[in-house]
C-alpha cells in the first residue's frame, strides 16, 4: 500500500455502527490518524452542517479535518471554515422527478443546510430527521422549488417498498441527473457529474494530495467510484456486491465490528497497534 496521507469514510453503515455512534476503537483510529499527520475526513450523503454538528456527539472533532456533505457535491474544510459546491440541480429538473413518482408511495425530501424541506411531514420522517440531526418543515413542493437549485433529491419510502422505485426509476432517462439507493429507504437524484469520486478528487486537489495516497472506506453503491478512484479503498462485510467488487480490500468485519478501525490499525497504523 502506498504512504496514505489522507482518509475518507462514509458514515452511515460504515463509520457509525447500528446505534449511528462511533465505537472507541474507530474513534482510536481516527486520533492516531491525527498524531501521525494524516488528514481524516467524512464522506456522506448529508449535508455538511449536519455531520459537523454530530462531531461533538461523536467525540471525535478533534480527528477531523473535512467533511464531504451531499454525495460529493459539498465539501467543507474545517480548519479554513471554507465550504464549496458544486452542479447544483435546477428546481425544475426536480419537480419533473418528483411528477414522475408522484404515484407512489413516496415521500420527497430537498436539503438546505440542515432543513430538510418535504413534501409530507410524518411521526416517522420527523424520527428519521432528528436522527440525522435534521430540521423537518413540510412545504408545497412546486412552490418551494421555483427559481430555486438544490444539491440533491431524496425519495423516502419504506424499505419493502424500495424494490418498486427502482424498478420505476429504470424507466426515467434523463441526462442532467442520475439516481441511485443510498439506503434500504432511501434513492436519490443528483446532477450527473456529481459522486463522491468526484468529491475525493476536490479534496485531494483542496489539500494538494495524490489519489493514490488516499484510503477510503464504505458500503454502498454511492460509495462505489471513490472506492475505485483512491489507491485503497476499502468495503464492509456488509457492503452491496457493487462495492465489494471496485475496493481493493473487502474487510472481514462489519461496520458493527469496527471494520475502519481493524484496518487502520493493521495496515496504516502498525506500530501503534
Amino acid at each position: 500500500m502506498n504512504t496514505v496521507t489522507l482518509v475518507a469514510t462514509d458514515l452511515d453503515g460504515t463509520f457509525l455502527n447500528s446505534k449511528k455512534e462511533v465505537s472507541k476503537l474507530n474513534r482510536e483510529a481516527i486520533s492516531a490518524l491525527k498524531h501521525k499527520g494524516i488528514l481524516f475526513g467524512i464522506a456522506s450523503g448529508r449535508p455538511v452542517e449536519t455531520v459537523h454538528a454530530m462531531l461533538e456527539d461523536w467525540k471525535i472533532e478533534d480527528s477531523v479535518s473535512f467533511i464531504m456533505g451531499m454525495n460529493g457535491g459539498v465539501i467543507y474544510d474545517i480548519r479554513r471554515r471554507t465550504k464549496e459546491e458544486f452542479h447544483l440541480l435546477d428546481g425544475k429538473i426536480i419537480l419533473d422527478i418528483i411528477n414522475f413518482y408522484k404515484d407512489m408511495d413516496v415521500i420527497f425530501h430537498v436539503l438546505v443546510g440542515d432543513i430538510r424541506y418535504t413534501s409530507k411531514s410524518t411521526e416517522e420522517t420527523r424520527a428519521h430527521a432528528k436522527l440525522f440531526g435534521e430540521t423537518e418543515i413540510e412545504v408545497d413542493m412546486e412552490s418551494f422549488l421555483k427559481d430555486r437549485t438544490v444539491n440533491k433529491l431524496i425519495i423516502y419510502c419504506d424499505p419493502a417498498y424500495m424494490p418498486k422505485v427502482v424498478e420505476r426509476s429504470k424507466l426515467f432517462k434523463r441526462d442532467d441527473c442520475v439516481g441511485f439507493n443510498t439506503a434500504n429507504n432511501l434513492f436519490e437524484y443528483c446532477d450527473p457529474a456529481i459522486n463522491k469520486g468526484y468529491g475525493i478528487k476536490k479534496l485531494c486537489k483542496h489539500f494538494g494530495v495524490n489519489l493514490e495516497n488516499c484510503v477510503a472506506f464504505g458500503d454502498e453503491a454511492n460509495d462505489i467510484q471513490m472506492l475505485d478512484y483512491v489507491g485503497m479503498g476499502v468495503c464492509m462485510k456488509n457492503g452491496c456486491q457493487g462495492a465489494k467488487d471496485v475496493a481493493n480490500y473487502v474487510s472481514e468485519y462489519t461496520n458493527d465490528e469496527d471494520a475502519l478501525g481493524h484496518f487502520l490499525f493493521d495496515h496504516v497504523l502498525k506500530e501503534d497497534k
